[in-house]
């Protein structure tokens, strides 16, 4: 919930995508990794995260893959010199390795601060779900701080309702859970079961509703949490975007290219991030609002497609900005939760907090 709260504030995070080998073959993989899939060095990643200091980095780094836990001894060092800095690290994993828990594996599991495991029918096919439950409760065991990523086809998918379930049951809801829905990238594209929804929910979201500003006869405006957190790709191009048909893809859409991990240091990255004209705007009213496109145009294509000038950055411009960032950052991680994933089930990223959104 901490996490997700962090996550309409701009460079507040770095993902690091550090590779796209990957054991397991679901259907539905966003990034369509195999286990002969290409990996670049890690000195890559180890030079961008060398750049952090304790006055200029990240609150948090996100290590994933492909599989990022094919890498432990990677991930164990991203984590312990992002700690060096005063970073936080997450390392989210398809859990192949379950239920044993090699040494290697454990010590970047202990290295980093959240360990999440993804969970659902097409990872289930390769790993059993009593296998994923063994790692988590042997974690928990430790005082882990612990998470699931699940996925399902959308709020009705009776898998969803019975592995939450589950979850809840066997850990006593000491575990929270993010759940979100299949997305038409990588391999899922042939399979995912509708287009990627706007922000929101629908295409046209009620006025006041957190983030968004509607006016009548123009494109919405429906601001992008997903341009605010840079992404280093396997291949060590850095966007502002992890959306896998940016990461992945190349050339990357200029807009959208924040630098290189094998030249840029993180302070030049976040400069970037924080002063880009299109990216505050796209933070702001999102791509359908500042390309002018109709209401039914795909969210992420008109922004992977635009090629029109920043609005001026205005004082004005700069109040909405933080006012849209404000009413983002005002619904805290559940509203994140609600808003980009499944909103039945957005609630469960309180599971285990100190305090959770029914309870205020």
């Amino acid at each position: 919930m901490d996490i997700l709260a962090l996550r309409p504030v701009p460079a507040a995070a770095v993902l690091m995508a550090i590779t796209r080998r990957c054991p397991l073959r679901c259907g539905h993989c966003s990034t369509g990794s195999l286990p002969g899939s290409e990996e670049h060095p890690g000195e890559i990643f180890q030079r961008f995260a060398g750049t952090f200091t304790p006055a200029n980095r990240p609150e948090l780094v996100m290590l994933t893959g492909g599989e990022p836990l094919l890498r432990p001894r990677l991930a164990r060092s991203l984590a312990e010199t992002a700690a060096r800095s005063g970073a936080r690290t997450m390392i989210l994993s398809g859990m192949f390795f379950a239920p044993r828990i090699p040494a290697a594996i454990a010590g970047a599991i202990t290295a980093a601060d959240h360990f999440s495991a993804s969970l659902d029918a097409f990872h289930e096919e390769e790993v059993p779900r009593k296998s994923v439950f063994a790692v988590m409760r042997a974690l928990l065991a430790r005082g882990k701080d612990l998470s699931f990523h699940l996925t399902g086809s959308g709020p009705d998918d009776p898998y969803l309702r019975d592995v939450t379930a589950e979850i809840r049951r066997e850990f006593h809801d000491r575990i929270p859970m993010l759940v979100g829905r299949v997305r038409p990238v990588g391999r899922a594209r042939a399979g995912a079961p509708a287009p990627l929804p706007v922000p929101g929910g629908g295409t046209a979201p009620a006025t006041g509703s957190a983030g968004t500003v509607m006016d009548s006869g123009v494109a919405p405006a429906l601001p992008c949490a997903m341009a605010a957190w840079p992404t280093v790709g396997f291949d060590g191009t850095i966007t502002a975007c992890c959306n896998q048909d940016v990461v992945d893809h190349r050339p990357v859409p200029g807009h959208l290219r924040l630098g290189h991990a094998g030249a840029d240091d993180w302070s030049t990255v976040r400069e970037r991030c924080l002063t880009s004209g299109t990216l505050r705007a796209l933070r702001t009213y999102g791509p359908l609002r500042l390309a002018g496109a109709p209401p039914g145009r795909g969210y992420c294509e008109t922004c992977r497609e635009l090629e029109v000038p920043p609005p001026p950055h205005t004082p004005a411009a700069a109040f909405l900005e933080r006012r849209v960032r404000d009413m983002q950052l005002a619904d805290g991680g559940v509203g994140f939760a609600e808003r980009y994933g499944c909103p039945p089930y957005g609630d469960l990223v309180s599971l285990g907090h100190p305090w959770r959104k029914h309870d205020l």
